[in-house]
């Protein structure tokens, strides 16, 4: 069957608590909606035996959506995330190599949005509109940026085969801190040329508490 998405999700035995409520989440919008055809959720669950970054390869290995992204089991979508993207694509005249949208990142009590954006860079550059004289946050804002979309935008299937290597990671003996950004990295040299943006916030990235933030 050719999904339309693809969402994987890797995850450890431990954390099935926080990984059932994501699973939970996800299966309610798609009954609700009847996705079942469109929609493909794949996940690997393990004791640490694997390391995060063969997961997240086997998991695009395996999926068959015409899109796919990689989530965390402690991130959240939007609770109308599945229905909004599907209509989306549905309405796309074209295929893009990337679907974006923002993200409500939580980070040790301060909260910000991330837009993405094909021009942008690998860091958080300031969204001009609500600052005064360039960094400057106006007065009860939150701040917005832009930055190249990330692992959990959505992106085209031809992207499947850029696979993340283990010398990628930043510290081999320590597979909790793999970085992202090195496949991203990877992501761009093959020139992904155009981006389909849907205007909400999609994903919301928890980070208040490191410590419960690790999936590998």
């Amino acid at each position: 069957m050719k999904y339309l998405i693809s969402i994987l999700i890797p995850t450890l035995i431990e954390r099935k608590n926080e990984y059932g409520l994501m699973l939970h989440d996800l299966y309610r919008q798609v009954e609700k909606h009847n996705l079942k055809e469109k929609v493909e959720i794949i996940s690997i669950c393990d004791n640490r035996s694997i390391s995060l970054c063969e997961k997240r390869n086997t998991l695009q290995k395996l999926c068959s959506g015409k899109y796919f992204m990689h989530l965390d089991d402690d991130d959240e979508l939007s609770c109308d995330y599945c229905k909004t993207i599907i209509d989306h694509i549905e309405e796309l005249d074209k295929e893009v190599d990337v679907i974006g949208y923002d993200q409500l990142a939580k980070v040790k009590g301060e909260r910000f949005i991330v837009k993405p954006h094909l021009d942008a860079n690998f860091g958080l550059n300031p969204c001009g509109n609500q600052y005064d004289n360039h960094m400057n946050l106006k007065k009860n804002q939150i701040p917005e940026f832009y930055r190249y979309p990330w692992q959990y935008n959505l992106w085209n299937e031809r992207f499947k085969t850029v696979y993340r290597t283990e010398s990628d990671s930043p510290s081999p003996d320590k597979p909790h801190m793999y970085d992202d950004l090195n496949w991203l990295k990877k992501i761009k040299l093959e020139h992904p040329k155009n981006m389909s943006y849907v205007n909400f916030i999609g994903h919301t990235y928890n980070f208040d508490d490191p410590s419960k933030t690790t999936t590998q």
